[in-house]
């Protein structure tokens, strides 16, 4: 495809595959406490170092009985077994359970030696020391057996996992107390633009305020990421090169976002001309087609758009797979299926990224222009509309991926 002023644009599958075969390979890790370990990539396997659990434990409230006593046992023909005592969750068992005699047990509680089952305390009666057993049960039954978890040496976590609250609850289970993970990329955003300031009491007629600037930063923080909010470059190229010589030393991936379409003041192609590689300027998607990229002092270096809802945008649909190469996981964004409310238009040749609402199961598009942040912060997603579709209809069912 052919866009005025920008030449040949770049299809969005085609940026992502330059992008990724550009992003740098990232191996570095290093240790963190269990709970610091949130949302971080784990760098090598984790094995048990000892079997979960380590002693056999009571699944059920009962009786820890001799299986063998109990067989026969039924309502109408009830066994009868001697108490000898009881035991509770962390106590260490010092009796020893024979013929005919049971030990009242809790859940969680360690099973005292001889006894290889736990009758439920519902199935049971009790008449002062003797206990009814009103049903026969197995072997280990409602018996919870050592390693039955997690055996001595087996793999508790895998490299590259994303940790999530359930796997730091297994790490700890097995005693773990630091874990060895990935390093989160550094990453340092530059916003661009003589008309940008940070956030003050006063804004001057002709200024905004650095809305990319906390976006993209928050959403690489969330992606794992160690984000470096560099601040605005006024539109002077020789700020810009000094900038981008400090970023890409001090970083593992820069992002800019302004200064990328055809504009007199957008200098940002023209430096990274100057300094380095240009990889491509200008991809067939909506909102988003001024994005740029480039390799300086071997660092990858993405231009995004200006406008904000191309800023986050394209930072889901381009930047995230570039992390995800690098700690080498996936971020599954969920999503919902409903049907569209109104009949949507889009370009065919350019893929499109939707902002939506969802509400009492239909999809309402939210597109308010590139340059509203609207688009995105009232959205509760967002849908993808390749490239060779111009209608969708209403009722179409489309997928929503989710904010």
């Amino acid at each position: 495809m052919r866009g005025e002023g920008f030449g040949a644009l770049l299809s969005y599958p085609e940026a992502v595959k330059i992008l990724k075969e550009n992003a740098p390979s990232f191996e570095k890790a290093e240790e963190v406490s269990l709970s610091e370990g949130l949302m971080r990539v784990v760098a090598e396997d984790v094995e048990a170092s000892l079997d979960v659990p380590h002693f056999a434990r009571a699944a059920m409230d009962g009786y820890a009985v001799l299986a063998a006593d109990t067989f026969g046992a039924s309502y109408q023909s009830p066994v009868k077994l001697l108490c000898l005592s009881s035991i509770k969750p962390g106590e260490i068992p010092d009796i020893e359970v024979s013929h005919g005699k049971c030990v009242r047990i809790s859940t969680g509680a360690a099973m005292p030696a001889g006894a290889d089952a736990v009758i439920m305390v519902e199935e049971t009666e009790r008449e002062g020391e003797v206990i009814l057993c009103h049903r026969a049960v197995a072997p280990q039954t409602n018996v919870v057996g050592v390693g039955s978890d997690f055996a001595q040496g087996s793999v508790v976590v895998k490299a590259n996992t994303l940790l999530k609250p359930r796997h730091l609850g297994a790490l700890a289970a097995t005693g773990v107390s630091s874990i060895r993970v990935l390093c989160r990329p550094r990453v340092t955003v530059i916003s661009t633009g003589g008309e940008i300031v940070e956030p003050t009491d006063h804004l001057p007629i002709g200024k905004v305020f650095n809305i990319n600037g906390i976006t993209l930063s928050t959403a690489l923080r969330e992606y794992g990421c160690e984000p470096i909010d560099f601040g605005d470059v006024e539109g002077d190229e020789e700020a810009l090169k000094q900038a981008l010589k400090k970023a890409v030393n001090d970083s593992d991936l820069v992002i800019l976002s302004g200064g990328s379409s055809l504009g007199e003041g957008d200098i940002v192609v023209r430096v990274f001309e100057r300094l380095g590689r240009l990889l491509f300027h200008g991809i067939a998607v909506k909102p988003g087609k001024p994005t740029s990229a480039a390799v300086i002092d071997g660092k990858l270096v993405i231009g995004l758009p200006g406008y904000p809802t191309s800023a986050l945008s394209n930072f889901y649909i381009l930047v995230l797979p570039l992390i995800e190469q690098m700690l080498k996981v996936r971020f599954h964004i969920r999503s919902v299926k409903a049907k569209l409310a109104k009949k949507v238009l889009s370009t065919v040749g350019r893929y499109e990224f939707l902002p939506v609402r969802v509400e009492k199961g239909e999809v309402y598009p939210l597109m308010r222009g590139s340059s509203a942040i609207s688009s995105l912060s009232l959205a509760d997603g967002f849908v993808e509309i390749p490239e060779n579709v111009e209608v969708l209809s209403a009722g179409t069912e489309v997928e929503v991926k989710l904010f």
